[in-house]
């Protein structure tokens, strides 16, 4: 359940084909310095100064109560049961949110290139929106579960095009400063999600959870609506959405998310259920990517896994993503599971590491804003964040809170260097016409990597633990095999309960076992750091080899205006080569 509770070519002319390479090895359209291929412009949002701020803070706005509500919910668990019963279908409270917010964002950064951002960013508010008054006053889990998916594809859109926003109102070499914010508010977000759910289902309901979600949205809609103008990029032919393909992608993703949630909870990873849900993700990944080779407006342009810069950031987050997030959600189960804090001072503990991703996020988007370069801070990022997790790696129950604070700042520092800096990287690496697309698709692997790396990194806790409890204490694993149990104190005293109606004399008493669980758990979640700074570490190859492309100051409507010249040229029009 903790585990679920976890949880984004067109325009260019070449009907999906690559941009043609010149002899040298660049590609045809650009400088060499960038080395970018010849398309057409998406137009961008000219507007002054303190429109763009705004446009910013409402789109900040939007993309807060995405992220909180990915995982707000975790901590009003036992209301919502109370409420509307169904503890059978309560996993796909959560899985319904990731599924459908993970297979929208590439289809809302290709329909953000083709038609504009503004309208997706007012219909994703509004979709969001609804679906949070819908889920509020849910009268059932079924509903509840159908609000959630709801919420999900807004919350997709959302998550793709504030991102694509910023590409469009800022230069490569401002957006470095922006992009630092955004990720700061996503990762707080991220963070305080499960505490402000406990905290408002203490003092009110948790149908509140849902329902604050309306102001904050309205606020972001008006932004948007008064303050963006709508542009459309200018285009050769009628725009077309790649239907056929976002069906292969979906049909690719949804059984690849759920096979990594019900794998080794549901069903044995070696099973027959697991297998075929692979074996049909895999069969429609392949067909997506022939479908993709041959339409002329593909929903994911594969010429740009030909762009270095791209296929290396695309590893990069992947195992970034795996090894992070794969761990990073453990922390509250060692708060509370080992050291016994409550689910409120846990959030409190986890504070200082909520503030700390803002703080290097800032940092390091000003860094590469004023210098142009962002090679070395990435490095940098990756090598905090496997050494934070290398030494969280040696916390168990005896080890203070400050000392595990520590080793939480430290990891959190990388993360807040690397994410929001892969974002601007690739979007200064690809066309302009498909920013929309490219920004999706970071976001998209890092989903991705984050949800395999959930997957593994809690089926070795989970094998862990139980092999742990099996040394430690005879007749225990009959009682207690889930970690997840030691967050709930009734659940402990129901535990001890059963245990103590089968106990022998010759038994140990069940606070002893129990003491023995908290180190059996301290020890599994060891060794999940282990593995996820050695993930991460691998990640550094792929951050030391990317190349470092100039940033560019030119504005984001010069760059379309240049493209659109270069389209038009002669000898560059047409079809071209791959």
């Amino acid at each position: 359940m903790w585990r679920s509770a976890w949880a984004g070519c067109s325009g260019c002319g070449c009907d999906g084909a690559a941009a043609r390479v010149t002899y040298d090895g660049r590609q045809r359209g650009v400088s060499p310095l960038t080395s970018r291929p010849a398309s057409s412009s998406a137009a961008p949002l000219e507007v002054d100064a303190r429109a763009r701020r705004l446009i910013v803070v409402g789109a900040i706005l939007a993309l807060f109560v995405g992220a909180l509500d990915a995982t707000i919910v975790a901590t009003a668990v036992p209301s919502i049961v109370g409420d509307l019963g169904g503890i059978d279908l309560l996993a796909w409270v959560f899985t319904a949110y990731l599924l459908t917010s993970t297979v929208t964002l590439p289809l809302a950064g290709k329909t953000g290139d083709l038609f504009g951002r503004k309208p997706l960013f007012l219909v994703a508010v509004v979709v969001f929106v609804v679906a949070s008054m819908a889920a509020g006053a849910a009268p059932s889990m079924e509903a509840l579960i159908g609000a959630r998916a709801l919420q999900g594809i807004g919350a997709g859109l959302i998550f793709a095009t504030t991102m694509a926003v910023i590409a469009d109102l800022y230069s490569p070499l401002e957006r470095g400063r922006v992009q630092g914010a955004v990720a700061g508010v996503f990762g707080i977000a991220s963070v305080i999600g499960p505490t402000m759910g406990g905290w408002i289902t203490d003092v009110s309901t948790w149908r509140w959870i849902f329902f604050l979600n309306l102001p904050v949205g309205a606020v972001a809609f008006v932004a948007i609506l008064f303050l963006m103008p709508w542009t459309r990029p200018p285009r050769e032919g009628e725009a077309r959405i790649d239907f056929v393909g976002a069906a292969l992608l979906a049909a690719a993703v949804v059984p690849f998310l759920l096979a990594m949630v019900w794998g080794g909870d549901r069903y044995e990873w070696v099973s027959v259920e697991t297998a075929g849900l692979i074996a049909v993700s895999l069969v429609a990944l392949a067909a997506f990517v022939a479908v993709e080779a041959r339409v002329a407006e593909p929903l994911v342009p594969l010429f740009l896994f030909r762009n270095k810069v791209f296929a290396v950031s695309v590893v990069l987050l992947l195992f970034t993503g795996a090894g992070m997030f794969g761990a990073l959600t453990l922390i509250p189960l060692y708060l509370q599971g080992v050291t016994g804090a409550s689910a409120r001072l846990s959030g409190t503990l986890m504070t200082p590491m909520m503030i700390a991703v803002p703080i290097s996020a800032a940092f390091a988007g000003q860094m590469m804003s004023r210098t142009g370069r962002y090679k070395i801070l990435l490095i940098v990022g990756v090598v905090l964040l496997a050494a934070g997790m290398f030494s969280f790696a040696t916390v168990d129950e005896q080890t203070s809170r400050a000392e595990a604070i520590a080793r939480m700042i430290v990891m959190t520092l990388g993360l807040g260097v690397t994410l929001p800096l892969l974002q601007v990287v690739v979007q200064n690496a690809v066309p302009f016409s498909v920013v929309g697309v490219a920004t999706a698709s970071v976001q998209f692997f890092r989903q991705i990597g984050g949800t395999l790396g959930v997957a593994i990194l809690t089926g070795i806790m989970v094998g862990r633990f139980r092999e742990g409890l099996d040394d430690a204490a005879s007749g225990l694993p009959a009682v207690l095999d889930d970690p997840s149990a030691l967050l709930n104190e009734s659940v402990v005293a129901g535990l001890q309960q059963r245990y103590e109606a089968s106990a022998t004399a010759a038994d140990p008493a069940f606070e002893v076992v129990l003491a023995a669980a908290r180190v059996s758990l301290a020890d599994a979640i060891s060794l999940v750091f282990v593995v996820g700074g050695v993930i991460v570490a691998c990640s550094l190859i792929a951050a030391i080899v990317l190349p470092e492309l100039e940033l560019q100051s030119t504005s984001p409507a010069e760059m379309a205006r240049r493209e659109a010249a270069e389209r038009a040229a002669p000898g560059e029009g047409g079809n071209q080569d791959a």
